[in-house]
């Protein structure tokens, strides 16, 4: 590297800024790339002062700290007036003794002021930093009731450890009680709630009456249009509708408000493409949008491996390819990749190349080498718990991450963060990377321009790309895309997020109506309200219980009430049969959970469930589902396991199906359907025995258990932080909780202690 010769582009960059011929985000990108090559020369001190001078030349002092992270002395003896100047910059930009945010971080801070209203959507890079400010926000403002809602349980999970191990954060825990469970038995003087968005939703179903949100966050605020939705296959059209629900209920009319997400892109009117819908929804909410989508605080760079033999990446990354088969320059990129020691993640399109991507990487041996012993607790501990044949396992030990959505959740987090702890080299993973983890990695290799077989938007790209490189840990990130369409999905036309619910032309589900203007709504909408007002009218079924589970319509609710009010007296007594099944030994009693899903079916959207309620195998008595609800409830997640070897599956088939049965099916599926069934037999009970709805004994022990596989508050809390199921166990068995700890592996013994913390903090 010639420093002169950099130095004076850098310059003149900063020049030209001042003169507003180019414009901030561009300097970032300058003054980032010259960090990047200079960190690994020799720095003298003039050299760190001019560095000291130009990271808070663009706002950006972490450009500056992150060089200790490479072995550099950052130290500076003699101050020259440039350096002063910079330092009493920097000065401005620290919140407090150890919290520092960058110019445009420190923007949005400003944006919100006491005694106004505060309501802004901000659009921005992965590497920006959005959650970050929002603590800054809370603590700024001083508010009193606060929601923060994110995608998945993995980051609310993750905003919880934050707050109650980050000694920077011990003011959050000194004035809110903090809450993450939709049940709050008592709120506290100040509260501050971090949820998914249908936990929220299921908390304001309880307790909408009770409290008043002074701020409300939703990340990845996309969400709200299903085009959007990242997913490797078209699953019920509901995440949508959920999203969309969370931000109509967050935004009342005094709340402050931030919602957020990554490189949306906004088509302007004269776009052939423009939906005005989310400009309305915006106006009419009294929201300002925020445009930071330019500024990546960690420069990309992208490659375009096509059939060449050799291709130079850069100073140190240079593939030379022999043979021109994709699987084989796969192995040859991940091998320089680690030669030059450093981590990768591999995109895939769906869960079945992740897999085969990593006995591929398995089978080259290039790994042989791999020192697994730092994390031999957590194999052996899978090994142990899981089966020893499992793929996963073969990778874990070559230093090979296997990341997608039929991996347990709490193997997930952990493979993770060994990941970003650079004790696994290669993270193999399919869109499941992009829904809110926070990984550390140096490279991207792009394997498939789709997801599932849907085509990869320029959103899409653009999020899945933003996972190379990481704010704190790297200037610059590559991304490798390797013989396929990706870079045509990064260069296409965007295309703008749409809101259905201030679109007249958008067709609605029967849910949006009741939460979209009269404006927006066409008459023969209008007429669908009526006649299903009058469906309620004529059975008088109250207002509360179209308030619960919101993501199920009216009209289907009040068909399941019809149903129950026709059940024979035979079946009404095999469902109470399975009620005190369920109080007494949490288990179903066959015949009356079978008449539940007979009662249910006809409702049920989602494919897959109503396929396991469909077959019944060759006796044709019970449906699958009955079956492996009892399996589970009888034997955990390891039962359901050797249910699928028992009938014949593989090691990988059988966990992952029953993965797929557990997390999407049985918790968020089985839970919403059997939950309005709860809701409605409560409902046409009460009415015959002349009890109040919440006297009414229901199935509302066996919904808590699926949906958290526990019952108590702490054994709920340590389920959704992610841990084995035995730490869940100590929790939920009071009376024989230190004969289960005393059982517990090294591994298990090290997770018990993090969330142990985090329950005892909760209960004070």
């Amino acid at each position: 590297m010639d420093k002169i010769k950099e130095a004076a582009s850098v310059i003149i960059d900063i020049n030209r800024y001042r003169k507003q011929q180019i414009k901030d985000y561009d300097l970032i990108k300058t003054v980032c790339g010259f960090f990047d090559k200079i960190k690994e020369e020799e720095i003298t001190e003039p050299d760190l002062r001019f560095l000291k001078y130009i990271s808070n030349s663009v706002g950006i002092p972490h450009f500056f700290d992150l060089l200790e992270k490479f072995d550099k002395n950052t130290s500076i003896e003699n101050f020259d007036l440039n350096t002063l100047s910079a330092v009493i910059y920097e000065s401005t930009l620290n919140l407090t003794e150890k919290n520092k945010v960058h110019k445009y971080q420190k923007q949005i801070l400003e944006k919100f002021i006491p005694d106004t209203l505060n309501r802004y959507f901000l659009s921005a890079s992965t590497s920006f930093g959005k959650t970050h400010i929002v603590f800054d926000i809370v603590k700024k403002m001083g508010y009193k009731n606060v929601v923060l809602i994110f995608p998945t349980i993995a980051l609310l999970s993750e905003n919880l450890e934050r707050l109650t191990s980050n000694e920077n954060y011990l003011y959050f825990l000194d004035t809110y009680s903090i809450h993450t469970l939709s049940e709050v038995p008592e709120l506290g003087e100040r509260n501050l709630f971090i949820y998914t968005p249908e936990r929220f939703l299921s908390f304001i179903e309880k307790r909408v009456d009770e409290i008043k949100f002074d701020f409300a966050f939703v990340d990845e605020v996309y969400k709200i249009d299903n085009e959007y939705i990242i997913d490797e296959e078209v699953r019920e059209n509901e995440r949508d509708v959920a999203y969309r629900l969370a931000v109509f209920y967050s935004l009342k009319t005094d709340v402050d408000v931030l919602l957020a997400g990554p490189y949306i892109d906004f088509t302007k009117q004269d776009d052939p493409k423009y939906n005005a819908s989310f400009d309305r929804f915006l106006t009419e909410n009294q929201i300002q949008l925020i445009d930071y989508n330019n500024y990546e605080i960690v420069i990309k760079s992208f490659s375009d491996i096509k059939t060449k033999s050799q291709y130079s990446i850069d100073e140190q990354l240079t593939f030379n390819f022999e043979i021109g088969n994709k699987e084989k320059r796969f192995i040859e990129i991940v091998k320089s990749i680690v030669g030059i020691d450093q981590n990768s993640i591999v995109y895939c399109y769906s869960i079945s190349s992740v897999e085969s991507y990593a006995k591929k990487l398995i089978a080259s041996n290039i790994l042989n080498n791999h020192d697994s012993s730092a994390y031999a607790d957590f194999i052996s501990h899978i090994t142990e718990n899981f089966n020893k044949e499992w793929t996963l396992i073969e990778a874990l030990k070559k230093g090979i991450g296997i990341h997608h959505g039929l991996v347990p959740k709490y193997l997930q987090k952990e493979i993770v963060s060994l990941f970003n702890k650079n004790q696994l080299k290669v993270l193999i993973s399919t869109t499941t990377i992009t829904e809110g983890v926070n990984t550390a990695a140096k490279n991207l290799v792009v394997m498939h321009s789709k997801k599932g077989n849907k085509e990869l938007k320029k959103f899409d790209a653009k999020n899945i790309a933003g996972r190379a490189g990481r704010f704190l840990y790297h200037y610059s990130g590559r991304v490798i895309v390797l013989n396929n369409d990706f870079m045509k999905a990064i260069n296409s036309e965007a295309e703008g997020i749409k809101h259905k619910n201030y679109d007249l032309e958008a067709p609605k589900d029967e849910i949006d109506l009741f939460y979209t203007g009269d404006e927006f709504l066409k008459n023969e909408d209008k007429q669908r309200i009526l006649n299903i007002k009058a469906m309620q009218e004529e059975r008088a079924i109250p207002e509360f219980v179209f308030s619960l589970y919101k993501v199920v319509s009216r009209k289907h609710k009040i068909e399941i009430y019809d149903r129950i009010e026709n059940l024979s007296q035979a079946e009404l007594s095999s469902i109470k049969a399975l009620i005190r099944m369920i109080n007494f030994r949490l288990d179903i009693d066959y015949a009356g959970f079978q008449t539940v899903l007979n009662v249910i079916e006809p409702i049920v959207l989602n494919q897959k469930m109503k396929f396991l309620i469909e077959y019944k195998g060759v006796s044709g008595e019970y449906s699958a589902l009955t079956n492996l609800v009892h399996y589970y409830l009888s034997s955990g997640f390891s039962g359901s396991i050797k249910y699928k070897l028992d009938s014949g599956k593989s090691v990988d088939d059988a966990i992952s199906e029953t993965s797929e049965f557990v997390y999407n099916i049985l918790k968020y599926q089985v839970v919403k359907y059997l939950g309005v069934f709860n809701v409605m037999y409560k409902l046409s009970q009460s009415k015959k025995t002349n009890q109040t709805f919440e006297e009414v004994s229901g199935l509302d022990r066996l919904l808590t258990k699926l949906e958290y596989n526990a019952l108590t508050t702490s054994g709920r809390i340590a389920s959704d932080f992610g841990v084995p199921s035995s730490i869940v166990d100590y929790y939920e068995n009071s009376n024989n909780a230190e004969g289960i700890k005393a059982q517990f592996d090294t591994y298990e013994k090290s997770i018990f202690e993090k969330v142990e913390k985090i329950i005892k903090r909760n209960e004070q």
